[in-house]
């Protein structure tokens, strides 16, 4: 087998397809691309979990040895590639033990893997399908895959995003028990259905690089397929039952706060300096129309930042620093709003005049 294509195209096809890879896979097969010449060229790549299909632009030259398919070491091609010239062709030739990587004068003779070693992605059978806009599906995962659990879960529902679709609103939404981040769009072109997205799946769609402006979505009981011109990514859905998590969102509130987002932000991540040296906590204490951000550790010392708001109670109240901070970063208003029922109720967050994001999250006990 013999494929040739432009350096770049390969390049970009390389780095998307990356994105799937595990460095620290449990199976060494996994850490290896499968190239597939048939009636076009392919890169394919697992974790058993997620898996990406991405055609690339190029020349099947010859196939007259039998040869349709081998698997390459993923790292060590892809830094080869990036560093030959990027607008020339590259060309590479396949036997069923080696894969050689030509550019002019540049050659690398590379070892081969079996390809019928290499996982099958699964397949996704067509029962729910539809398009959607990249640029709104990507805000509404930026939006809340924060707070979805990155740890090892006896609930596995915490390492996914609800995506929940019913009388033209779509939701997304994800927790880890300590927080909760509500994200949601009118749409009208989605049919009524609902399941739990690993975060990882959408992690990757996240980071693609492409031009496209829609993306199609096609999904059955046990996966989900995202569909773009040239590529392909495959995930297992999560199965189980989102918490329900309605009921901790605060249906009314005694205190609503005002405070100007851009001056809250700079201030919380000045006092994380200390925080993250420490125990990891600011305390916001509302008083007299300003509000006061601090973090203190008795073994380097103390911070504060004064910046005005708009306050009906004094109160105090405590939280882990970072997932404070990404939940008023995500807010999409100039006005943050706090919520509050008490020192130790659920927070409610949102903006002033933007209810399309909500987050929850719980204050701490602060220590005796």
């Amino acid at each position: 087998m013999r494929i040739k294509f432009k350096n770049n195209d390969l390049v970009k096809a390389l780095n998307n397809i990356g994105k799937v890879i595990s460095s620290k896979s449990v199976e060494p097969i996994l850490e290896n691309v499968l190239i597939r010449a048939n009636e076009e060229i392919t890169l394919i790549a697992t974790n058993l979990e997620q898996g990406m299909k991405h055609s690339v632009k190029g020349e099947i030259l010859d196939l007259s040895d039998g040869v349709k398919e081998i698997v390459l070491p993923f790292a060590l091609l892809r830094d080869i590639i990036i560093k030959l010239e990027p607008n020339k062709d590259t060309e590479i030739e396949i036997t069923p033990k080696r894969g050689l990587i030509k550019q002019e004068n540049s050659s690398y003779n590379l070892n081969c893997y079996n390809p019928e070693a290499f996982a099958l992605l699964p397949e996704i059978k067509e029962t729910t399908s539809f398009t959607i806009d990249i640029k709104t599906f990507k805000k509404l995962i930026d939006n809340t895959i924060f707070a979805a659990s990155k740890k090892e879960e006896s609930r596995k529902e915490f390492k996914g995003i609800f995506f929940n679709y019913k009388d033209g609103t779509l939701n997304f939404t994800a927790t880890d028990s300590t927080a909760l981040a509500v994200n949601k769009a009118q749409i009208t072109t989605i049919p009524e259905s609902s399941f739990i997205i690993p975060w990882k799946a959408l992690d990757i769609l996240s980071k693609i690089e492409t031009e496209e402006e829609f993306i199609g979505v096609v999904s059955d009981d046990n996966g989900i397929e995202f569909r773009l011109s040239n590529l392909t990514l495959i995930s297992l859905l999560i199965n189980g039952k989102f918490p329900a998590y309605e009921s901790v969102i605060p249906e009314s509130v005694e205190y609503s706060i005002d405070v100007n987002k851009d001056d809250l932000i700079t201030a919380l991540r000045r006092v994380n300096v200390l925080a993250s040296k420490g125990n990891e906590r600011i305390n916001l204490m509302f008083s007299n129309g300003f509000l006061e951000v601090a973090a203190a550790s008795s073994e380097i010392g103390e911070g504060k930042e004064k910046i005005e708001c708009v306050s009906p109670a004094e109160i105090s109240l405590q939280f882990y620093a970072d997932r404070l901070i990404s939940g008023v970063e995500h807010v999409p208003d100039s006005i943050v709003v706090f919520g509050v029922n008490g020192p130790l109720h659920p927070v409610m967050i949102k903006g002033k005049n933007d209810n399309s994001y909500v987050y929850v999250i719980m204050p701490q006990k602060p220590f005796e």
